[in-house]
């Protein structure tokens, strides 16, 4: 059967060139009469027009060569020349002394030659002034899904780090940790403590924005956590600036006072008019400027442990729904340590020395929750982060919680572990609907799954 069908292929592919070979035959055949009249008027028109044309080109060509080659040689010798770069650097020198005398010129002796290229040259200053116009004025996010939603930056997942946490004290290695508010009027200064009574409609969060101090300060000051409640008619101590107060104790000395709160020598020193070689009383009081409670570690767990399956005693919530600011995460009962801080467990991201979190994949139909009790310190649009919630925990430890699509809770509010913060969502510079998790302690960024795993 293939036999025949071979055949059969080879005798059509025979028939097909010998039918492909008899009309080019007789193509030529028929039109070659038709074409010689055609073929004359073309040789008559390339001898008349195109030889004399190709002869012009030819000529020109030949005749500019004589004149391009001597100039180009001429001229590449000039700039390989070894005194070249002599005479350049000596022009530029010459014009630009120039140029500064010439602006230097009717200005008076104490700013004079400062508006000069000579001047930005040195100084690194530069005097024009730059004046934005009202289409220049960044806007406000897009919006989607009724709420604040991607960023136009770059679409990638890289976060602010430090800088928009903390600060260095001039001077010193104190952190100093931020209020938790985004801007507020300014005090007049103060160098002692005062007493506050507190009023009805005050919060922990909203009395140390007033008094111009952070969180931690006014808890610390007050021996308070975040879970504590305040009252109406409470007497608060306000710190004259941000830091604690430390009573002294047999053994106290400067140096080891600023190590054990990460703060610096000089300032404590000069904050209660101390000198140098001074001696301490012990039960005297002092204030330490910028100086950090020293945080509480994260509980050790052993290898075996974290390989292991949750506990089944543990108390399970029932299923959450999208946008329900009053949903609990699941297993919020357990004991001890933080909670999960989303519906999913799947890492798309780990902490590291480019990243300062943890990417959890979550889609728009999920909830981000607080991983511990805490009061919000921050709710609102952060860079790079898009819409964020803080969360101050007490003792320097802050969890950050980044990229929703819409947020549940407002700065001063007192929250639960395993409240529901905000819905998952993709804003600020994000790749996909995720949530960014980070744990901040005494202003240093630690791997999260040392808490929540």
């Amino acid at each position: 059967m293939m036999l025949q069908l071979k055949r059969l292929v080879l005798r059509g592919f025979i028939l097909l060139v010998k039918l492909g070979a008899n009309i080019s035959y007789y193509t030529k055949r028929w039109l070659r009469p038709l074409a010689s009249p055609l073929r004359g008027l073309g040789r008559v028109v390339v001898r008349t027009i195109g030889v004399p044309i190709y002869r012009g080109v030819f000529l020109f060509r030949r005749t500019l060569s004589r004149i391009y080659v001597p100039g180009k040689n001429k001229v590449m010798y000039l700039l390989t020349n070894r005194y070249a770069i002599h005479v350049v650097v000596v022009l530029l020198a010459f014009a630009t002394t120039a140029m500064s005398v010439q602006a230097s010129s009717g200005v008076r002796a104490d700013d004079f030659g400062q508006d000069s290229m000579l001047y930005e040259l040195v100084s690194g200053q530069s005097n024009e002034v730059v004046v934005l116009r009202a289409d220049m004025v960044q806007g406000k996010p897009t919006r989607y899904l009724g709420s604040t939603a991607l960023s136009v930056q770059p679409n990638i997942d890289f976060h602010s780090s430090l800088d928009d946490y903390v600060a260095t004290t001039s001077g010193g290695s104190a952190i100093i940790a931020p209020t938790i508010s985004e801007a507020s009027e300014s005090v007049a200064p103060r160098t002692e403590t005062v007493s506050y009574t507190v009023q009805s409609g005050d919060t922990i969060g909203t009395i140390a924005q007033d008094h111009g101090i952070s969180l931690e300060t006014l808890l610390w000051a007050n021996n308070l956590t975040v879970r504590s409640t305040i009252r109406p008619g409470d007497t608060l101590q306000i710190l004259p600036t941000d830091g604690l107060t430390h009573t002294v104790k047999s053994g106290d000395t400067i140096l080891a006072i600023a190590n054990r709160y990460d703060a610096d020598t000089d300032q404590i020193i000069s904050y209660n008019n101390l000198t140098s070689s001074s001696a301490l009383s012990i039960g005297e009081e002092l204030i330490i400027p910028g100086g950090i409670q020293p945080s509480a570690q994260p509980q050790q767990r052993s290898v075996a442990r974290v390989f292991t399956q949750p506990s089944t005693t543990t108390t399970t919530s029932t299923t959450t729904s999208a946008g329900d600011p009053t949903a609990t995460a699941p297993g919020t009962a357990s004991a001890g340590g933080m909670v999960w801080p989303t519906d999913l467990r799947v890492i798309t991201q780990y902490f590291g020395w480019s990243h300062t979190g943890i990417d959890v994949d979550c889609y728009y139909t999920h909830n981000n929750y607080a991983a511990d009790a805490g009061v919000v310190q921050y709710s609102g649009w952060k860079g790079g982060y898009g819409l964020t919630v803080e969360v101050n925990h007490g003792n320097g430890l802050v969890t950050r919680y980044g990229h929703h699509a819409k947020l549940y809770v407002s700065a001063g509010q007192q929250v639960s572990k395993g409240q529901a913060l905000g819905l998952c969502g993709t804003t600020g510079r994000s790749t996909g609907t995720h949530l960014h998790f980070e744990v901040i302690s005494g202003g240093r960024f630690l791997n999260p799954l040392d808490y929540i795993r």
